[in-house]
């Protein structure tokens, strides 16, 4: 008796720990797992990304070449030009930026967003860069491409004959007087600005002196003067500096405020009160260099490698944004990967 009901005792915990387990088999089964978690990033995805990132970068950067090209060819000749053309630009970004919302489209385009914002920078940061590189560097090559060259000048004569004159090849008894060069000390930036009077054979201490050869930190205080070509003897040729006002219009003269011109003159006034020299009210200052033709291509030359160096930089910079942002505008794609246990 008491062994069958032994039995009946077993038989029903067996049926119980079965039917639990049974519970914790279907519990599990009806568990879904996702296998996206599983799959590996799709390389079709990449490729999307790659495309997207190709085409609002090179698109979207249009204006910022645009406007390099207006700043290096047109500006000097066409300013009304310039300006249309960058409001144009900006006119043209506002749309893709409006245009990519759903009140104005039907439709939300996300891609029209970013490219409008790339379109909307790359114009204005083409400009800023372009304005510092003309009114820095073109500026001064494009008025020295408009002005003249003479040739058997002598010191002794008037300079004011000849300023239309940007290139000067002086008579054969002209020379750089560097016993009677100055150094001008900038109290607030320390740079020194060395100027040196050109003189002839029928000059003397009387006479008015019209043309100075300058440099930056090529000087002693007194009597030495080692800028550019002053120390090669046979040099006779020389390239004007240019006043800020004989180089940009009446209305942007402020953006060549820092322009090194006016200190140059200080030093002038200088070198008449340490010498007792008289020097012309509107003295010729000239790079004294054998070559003035390379000075002054040096202007357009610099201006160009400081562009190739920022644009490169600044297209990695955007090229590397865009990526990232494109992955955002992948349409997401639904995985059939759930999979019941």
């Amino acid at each position: 008796m008491s062994g069958g009901y032994t039995d009946a005792v077993r038989a029903s915990r067996a049926s119980q720990e079965v039917r639990t387990e049974r519970d914790a088999l279907l519990k599990r089964a009806d568990q879904r797992t996702d296998l996206k978690q599983f799959i590996p990033c799709d390389s079709k995805d990449r490729a999307r990304a790659i495309l997207i990132t190709a085409a609002i970068s090179v698109l979207g950067m249009t204006p910022y070449v645009l406007m390099m090209l207006i700043w290096f060819f047109v500006y000097h000749e066409s300013f009304a030009q310039s300006i249309i053309s960058f409001f144009g630009f900006v006119a043209l970004g506002a749309f893709f930026l409006v245009g990519s919302t759903k009140r104005a489209m039907g439709k939300d385009r996300p891609w029209m967003w970013w490219f409008g914002g790339v379109w909307l920078q790359a114009a204005v940061f083409g400009t800023i860069v372009g304005f510092f590189l003309y009114f820095r560097y073109l500026a001064y090559y494009w008025k020295y491409e408009e002005m003249r060259t003479y040739t058997n000048v002598a010191a002794a004569q008037d300079s004011s004959s000849f300023g239309d004159g940007s290139m000067f090849l002086f008579s054969e008894d002209t020379r750089l007087d560097a016993m009677r060069s100055i150094g001008y000390r900038s109290r607030w930036t320390g740079e020194t600005f060395c100027v040196a009077p050109l003189t002839d054979v029928s000059m003397n201490q009387a006479n008015t002196i019209s043309f100075f050869a300058i440099g930056e930190g090529c000087c002693t205080p007194r009597a030495e003067f080692l800028c550019d070509d002053a120390g090669d003897f046979t040099t006779r040729s020389a390239l004007r500096v240019l006043e800020p006002e004989d180089v940009v219009r009446p209305f942007m003269r402020w953006a060549v405020q820092g322009a090194s011109f006016p200190k140059y003159i200080r030093a002038v006034k200088l070198q008449e009160a340490t010498y007792a020299t008289k020097a012309a009210s509107k003295p010729t200052l000239l790079i004294w260099t054998k070559d003035p033709i390379k000075v002054k291509d040096s202007f357009y030359h610099s201006a160009t490698e400081i562009c190739i160096q920022v644009s490169l930089v600044y297209f990695a910079v955007v090229i590397i944004s865009v990526y990232f942002v494109s992955w955002k505008l992948i349409p997401k794609q639904k995985h059939e990967g759930v999979i019941r246990h």
